[in-house]
């Protein structure tokens, strides 16, 4: 768990205070990581093993299809850290817990950059595997 909360905090760069306190002791960065990873090896594996057809052969529907499924990634990360966040702040009891809108934006950029990288690396592995993706994106 160490490792996912590093990441998301971006080695110490990106300490968001209690919104990082409390997300660690509800241990939602576990559940987060996987969301932010699983969802992009999927669509990659998608795209390049189970579709790979010669429409999708370009790098703008590449482009396109990475963004959203950083975006699809990234909503689904807050939305398992505001349900972890609120049950671990109810059940502690906890009053004024300091979290704002700012913490969920900063958290949201930060797994939407994962998400595209993941895609992008995952992409480098998988098209390999593909015979009319293959040149996609390079």
């Amino acid at each position: 768990m160490e490792f996912t909360t590093d990441i998301f905090e971006l080695f110490g760069g990106a300490y968001l205070g209690d919104f990082s306190k409390y997300m660690y002791q509800a241990d939602a960065y576990g559940s987060v990581f996987y969301a932010t990873l699983l969802l992009p090896v999927a669509v990659a594996f998608v795209y390049y093993i189970v579709l790979d057809h010669i429409l999708l052969a370009k790098n703008s529907k590449w482009m396109m299809i990475g963004a959203l499924t950083a975006v699809a990634s990234t909503v689904i990360s807050l939305i398992i850290a505001h349900t972890k966040l609120n049950g671990y702040v109810f059940m502690q009891n906890i009053h004024n817990a300091d979290i704002g809108v700012d913490d969920y934006v900063t958290f949201g950029l930060i797994t939407f950059g994962w998400a595209a990288l993941f895609f992008a690396l995952f992409s480098l592995i998988f098209k390999n595997f593909s015979s009319r993706c293959r040149n996609i994106p390079f």
